[in-house]
């Protein structure tokens, strides 16, 4: 009769570890199932984003400016090379293409006219443009200080 007691008891016990076992793998699989279940949020707000590259600098970033948003892009050392955004002053649309120094060499925007396009020299200076005015569209060619020297028509 002890042994019969003696085998009940380790049955009872061997079927309380299974138990517990099995009971653990449930925890752990819910756990796992849980965690694994990413959803996709319908939005994201920030006021800035930004890329970096693989020494921590920021080779794109998009933001607020004072007169929208913006989305601009830097070369590796750090200089933004491009822009496009809206413009602060006007509102409309800009586009600025920088030198590998972060000095802008030609330009893209909208005015009160339409559209302007300009190419500048590396002092900043405007050396061709190209802009709709009340009567029509103007090309204009400048020195390098900056003074008309053609313009069509």
């Amino acid at each position: 009769m002890q042994n019969e007691i003696t085998e009940l008891r380790n049955q009872v016990r061997t079927l309380k570890r299974i138990v517990y076992g099995f009971g653990c793998l449930l925890v752990a699989g819910v756990i796992v199932s849980a965690t694994s279940l990413q959803t996709v949020p319908d939005l994201i707000q920030a006021k800035r984003f930004e890329v970096v590259n693989d020494e921590g600098k920021v080779v794109a970033s998009f933001y607020a400016n004072m007169g929208g948003g913006m989305l601009s892009f830097s070369n590796k050392d750090g200089e933004v090379v491009a822009g496009l955004g809206s413009d602060e002053v006007n509102g409309g649309g800009v586009l600025g293409i920088n030198n590998k120094d972060g000095k802008r060499v030609a330009g893209i925007h909208a005015d009160e006219n339409g559209g302007v396009a300009r190419v500048f020299n590396n002092k900043f200076t405007e050396v061709a443009g190209i802009r709709a005015t009340p009567d029509g569209g103007v090309l204009g060619l400048f020195n390098n200080e900056g003074k008309l020297t053609s313009s069509l028509p």
